[in-house]
């Protein structure tokens, strides 16, 4: 039982590794990823979302598709205003930090590989996840 499968004369480990090296560096590399911390202000009964730009471009998401998963998550209205998101009502930041956690491993993160290389695609009124770095994907909820 301690044998090797083998596959034409190579054994798992062999394959592994062959596909591992054909496999572009950027994949290769183990990464760490991570939300930037979410920083909020409150102004006249609004939650403003300073770094705004920054979340998005760490995402990789449109920003649209974001701040309409916020508004239908807390149930209010939305803008985007000088690279800001504002936010109707006053929402505490572990809300908020709850919510985009959340997006990130529904729409974000690749349920396979764990990794942040995904692209959000609509085909036939469904929303997909599919993953550039392993090929793999998944229909996700309605945004």
């Amino acid at each position: 039982m301690g044998k090797e499968k083998t596959v034409i004369g190579l054994d798992y480990n062999a394959m592994l590794e062959r596909a591992i090296s054909s496999l572009p560096e950027e994949l290769r590399k183990a990464e760490e990823w991570a939300l930037p911390p979410i920083e909020i202000i409150h102004e006249g009964g609004r939650t403003t979302i300073v770094n705004w730009k920054n979340i998005i471009s760490v995402l990789n998401r449109d920003e649209k598709i974001v701040l309409r998963f916020l508004e239908h998550r807390l149930g209010t209205v939305g803008w985007i205003q000088k690279g800001r998101a504002v936010i109707q009502g006053v929402y505490k930041k572990s809300r908020i930090n709850k919510l985009m956690e959340f997006f990130v491993k529904e729409y974000v993160i690749c349920d396979v590989c764990g990794r942040p290389h995904t692209k959000l695609i609509k085909e036939k009124g469904q929303w997909i996840k599919k993953c550039e770095a392993c090929g793999a994907w998944r229909v996700v909820e309605r945004i």
